[in-house]
């Protein structure tokens, strides 16, 4: 029985090798990285926030079907891409009798964006005469970009059995280098490489994944580089939002001035339909999910996975938007305004913010309000304007040069939403905002 639960899961594994493989045929039309990195092909069907464009698992969508190579034989993918792959097993006794049963199969290729990969499953059983079973099945993969970067990965399993009982365990280990040299490795180690190399990497219980277009999320323990973006999930987006929402309404409790700082409407949450509506932009919502769809690079910046610049040109954007709403003439207190609501700046892991901005738009797209800095209990004017044909938001304060906040003008109708902030023309970084609820002052 054992023997033949053995032989099943190692065929099954070199199945499961031989469809990934495939995969990554029909995906080479667009390069990529890493193992789930590989860029891509057409545009990704469901997306929302702008165009749809290729990404880690975007070439799947678009691909057409390659034929499956035969063991120790080589095909040529619609993208040009090649597979070469190869499988074996046999079994061996040794003159003690005990017996050694082994399979296991191969892959090496090259995308057509110029990736070369290699990956490769395989299991050991040893039954010795007295009973005893000790079986291992373990992969290990790896692939190098056009641009140096790499990214490699092995796990396994042992499991045995004998007279006194049974054991099992379990291993994965992983190592990511991009352009700035940066690794890691470890006993659960998960690490991902985006487009442009930004490499990051968890350990114990952190897990590793990619985004559509390419940015990299983990759990505890990541290795994040100084400046850029990272992708985020909305759950742990929100999950954060809630626990700043009450430790702003305690700290506002203890404040009692503060919830009279800005007027009720103030607060008021505005929908797209009705901010669309106001200012006259599409109905479809142009999100900014920066890490997902706006992916912020060592050597370029992608939106929807398209290169759209350097960082320095991206930022420079980002600060003529801000400037726009600094020589504007439009007055606060005059005109029609719509209210956006009041946001709470804080990075990852970050519980409590003190940087909470008051933001309002006009008809022309220009952006208005105040930021409170709770340290230093502040209020200082902010200067921004949305550009009407990408709907992408940026504003500063005071009229200081830097930093730089953006968005996209549609994130700010979320409770939660990603942002950047641009300290120089060099150095930028991912934030969230989270929309704050009007304290009430005499809760208990």
């Amino acid at each position: 029985m054992s023997r033949t639960t053995f032989a099943v899961g190692v065929v099954a594994a070199i199945f499961l090798a031989a469809a990934y493989d495939s995969q990554a045929q029909r995906g080479g039309r667009g390069g990529g990285g890493g193992p789930r990195g590989g860029g891509g092909g057409g545009p990704r069907p469901g997306g929302i926030g702008g165009p749809p464009g290729g990404g880690a698992v975007g070439g799947a969508y678009n691909a057409r079907p390659s034929p499956a190579p035969t063991a120790g034989g080589s095909v040529i993918g619609p993208g040009g891409g090649t597979r070469t792959g190869g499988s074996g097993s046999g079994s061996h006794t040794t003159q003690r009798g005990t017996t050694i049963e082994y399979g296991g199969a191969g892959a090496k290729g090259t995308t057509g964006g110029g990736v070369n990969y290699g990956k490769g499953v395989g299991g050991v059983q040893v039954t010795t005469p007295g009973g005893r079973e000790v079986s291992k099945v373990g992969t290990a993969g790896g692939a190098v970009g056009p641009g140096g970067k790499a990214a490699g990965s092995k796990s396994g399993a042992v499991v045995g059995s004998g007279p006194g009982g049974s054991f099992g365990s379990a291993y994965h280990g992983g190592v990511a280098v991009g352009p700035q040299g940066a690794a890691a490795a470890g006993g659960r180690v998960g690490t991902a490489t985006g487009p442009g190399g930004n490499t990051v990497a968890g350990g114990g219980r952190a897990a590793a994944a990619t985004g559509p277009y390419g940015a990299a999320a983990v759990g505890a323990g990541a290795a994040r580089t100084a400046t850029g973006t990272y992708y985020r999930s909305a759950a742990a987006v929100s999950g954060q939002g809630s626990t700043v929402r009450q430790n702003f309404r305690n700290f506002a409790q203890e404040n009692p001035l503060l919830a009279a700082r800005w007027i009720g409407p103030t607060w008021r949450p505005v929908t797209w339909a009705a901010l669309a509506g106001f200012a006259g932009y599409a109905a479809e919502p142009p999100y900014y999910d920066y890490g997902e769809s706006v992916v912020y690079q060592t050597d370029a910046v992608y939106v929807n996975g398209e290169s759209v610049g350097t960082p320095e040109q991206y930022t420079q954007q980002a600060t003529e938007l801000a400037n726009v709403g600094v020589e504007s003439k439009a007055d606060p207190k005059a005109g029609e305004w719509q209210t956006l609501g009041v946001f709470a700046m804080v990075g990852e892991g970050e519980e409590k913010s003190t940087n909470l901005f008051q933001l309002a738009l006009n008809k022309d797209g220009v952006i208005r309000g105040e930021y409170y800095n709770a340290l230093t209990d502040t209020t200082e004017p902010v200067y921004g304007s949305v550009d009407k044909k990408t709907q992408r938001a940026a504003w500063s304060v005071a009229e200081r040069k830097f930093p730089v906040y953006e968005t996209g003008i549609a994130n700010l109708t979320r409770d939660e939403t990603t942002m950047l902030v641009h300290f120089s023309k060099a150095k930028s970084q991912q934030y969230a905002l989270v929309r704050l609820q009007q304290p009430d002052a005499k809760a208990p």
